[in-house]
């Protein structure tokens, strides 16, 4: 029984892991998306474009991509938005701002997109939660039930020569 609740808390605390690392490289390609695209240009979402994912059994996945159009250095651009957006919270209509590359004005964010201002920061705050409690869970089981002792005396009697020594 032990060992197959600090297996799960261990199986756990790897998705926990794995979580943190899927957000830094997340906070790091916003990060480079960011240092690129800088310019900023206000636009129009002036429709959405539909697309389609097979979920397995569970059938198809509908989305919404918005369709910009901003204008860049005198020229208009009109552009498919790679992610996703919310059709209620943006309608078609809606002034956004647009932050876009100089060299290639059709590599841009959009200032207002949730995936983009998040940046990962809520899956790194859930995978640190998880790998804590994961790590509490497995100390307090490893007390309470397989009898591991805690004791701290040499560590403290180091830290005291330490800082009395001087």
């Amino acid at each position: 029984m032990l060992l197959k609740m600090l297996a799960f808390f261990a199986a756990t605390s790897w998705v926990g892991w794995l979580l943190l690392i899927m957000s830094l490289q997340t906070k790091r390609e916003t990060r480079q998306r960011s240092e690129t695209e800088n310019t900023r240009a206000t636009g129009t979402i002036v429709d959405y474009a539909r697309g389609e994912r097979r979920n397995g059994r569970r059938g198809v996945h509908v989305y919404w991509k918005p369709v910009v159009e901003f204008t860049a250095d005198g020229r208009k651009y009109r552009a498919e938005y790679p992610n996703q957006m919310d059709r209620e919270r943006f309608p078609a209509g809606t002034e956004v701002d647009v932050l876009y590359c100089v060299s290639d004005p059709l590599r841009f964010h959009l200032a207002q997109d949730p995936v983009f201002v998040d940046s990962g920061r809520s899956a790194m705050r859930f995978s640190l939660i998880l790998i804590a409690t994961c790590a509490a869970l497995t100390l307090l089981l490893a007390v309470l039930v397989g009898g591991l002792r805690l004791d701290f005396t040499g560590l403290w009697y180091r830290v005291q020569r330490l800082f009395h020594s001087r």
